[in-house]
C-alpha cells in the first residue's frame, strides 16, 4: 500500500500535468483523481479544496527552486546581487515546465492563494531580501519606488512570451543575460559591494529559504485529514 507521502506526490504529479495541459480553471478534483488513479475521496483526504491542492503543488515546485537558490548563495555569496539572483531564478524556472506555468499563472489561481497562512511568511522573506539588498548597498538609493520597479522589470521577462506573441524568439540563456544586464545597469550602483556584506546577506537569505522550505514540507505532507487552515 502506498505511503501517504508517496500518494500525495502521485496526486500532485497528476495535478501538475493537468495544469500544464488544461490550465488551472479547467482542472477539477475528479480530473486529478482519475489522472492519479485514486478515488476523489482520497484526494479530499489530503486536501479539502482545489485551492489547497494547488497551493501544495506550488509549494512543492518552490522547494526545488529555493533549495537550488540557497545552494548557489552558500557556494558564491555574489549570487545575492539582484542581477545574479534574478538571472539564476529565471533559468531555474525556465527549466521546469510547471514553474514556468506558475510564473504566469492567471489571477484567479494566485488570488485564491493570497489568504494562505504561508503567504505571510513568504512575504516576510521577500521583504527581508529587499531590506538586505538596500541595507548593504546592493541597489541604488536614488530610484523612486525601487522595489516596485525591480519587481515589474523582473515579472516582465516571464510575462512577455504569453502576452506578446511577436516577441523576439531568443533562448533562455540569452533572455537571462538580458534580464541580468537590465537589472545591473538600471538598479545597482557602479561600485562592487564588499565581500563581507555579500556573505552576511547571502547566508541570511539562504537560511530563510531553508526555514520556508521546512514550512512547505510540513504543509504538503501533513497527515491525511489534517486541517491546513
Amino acid at each position: 500500500m502506498p505511503q501517504p507521502t508517496e500518494r500525495a506526490d502521485r496526486i500532485l504529479d497528476a495535478a501538475g500535468e493537468l495544469m500544464i495541459r488544461l490550465g488551472y480553471r479547467k482542472v477539477t478534483i475528479e480530473d486529478v483523481a482519475r489522472q492519479a488513479g485514486v478515488g476523489k475521496g482520497t484526494v479530499y483526504l489530503h486536501w479539502r479544496t482545489k485551492e489547497q491542492l494547488f497551493e501544495s503543488l506550488i509549494q512543492r515546485e518552490a522547494l526545488g527552486l529555493l533549495d537550488e537558490l540557497a545552494a548557489r548563495l552558500r557556494r558564491d555569496p555574489r549570487e545575492i546581487q539582484p542581477h545574479r539572483f534574478m538571472r539564476a531564478a529565471y533559468l531555474i524556472t525556465q527549466r521546469h515546465p510547471l514553474l514556468r506555468a506558475l510564473a504566469t499563472a492567471d489571477a484567479e489561481l494566485l488570488g485564491n492563494l493570497t489568504k494562505s497562512p504561508v503567504r505571510a511568511r513568504e512575504q516576510e522573506i521577500a521583504d527581508r531580501y529587499n531590506a538586505l539588498i538596500i541595507k548593504h548597498g546592493l541597489v541604488r538609493d536614488d530610484i523612486p519606488h525601487l522595489i516596485y520597479a525591480m519587481n515589474a522589470t523582473n515579472t516582465g521577462f516571464y510575462a512577455i512570451g504569453p502576452i506578446q506573441h511577436d516577441a523576439p524568439d531568443i533562448d533562455d540563456e540569452t533572455a537571462a543575460d538580458v534580464l541580468a544586464h537590465t537589472v545591473r545597469h538600471a538598479f545597482e550602483p557602479d561600485d562592487e559591494p564588499d565581500a563581507a556584506s555579500l556573505t552576511s546577506a547571502a547566508n541570511e537569505i539562504a537560511d530563510l529559504f531553508d526555514e520556508l522550505n521546512k514550512t512547505y514540507r510540513e504543509r504538503i505532507y501533513a497527515a491525511p485529514g489534517t486541517e491546513r487552515g
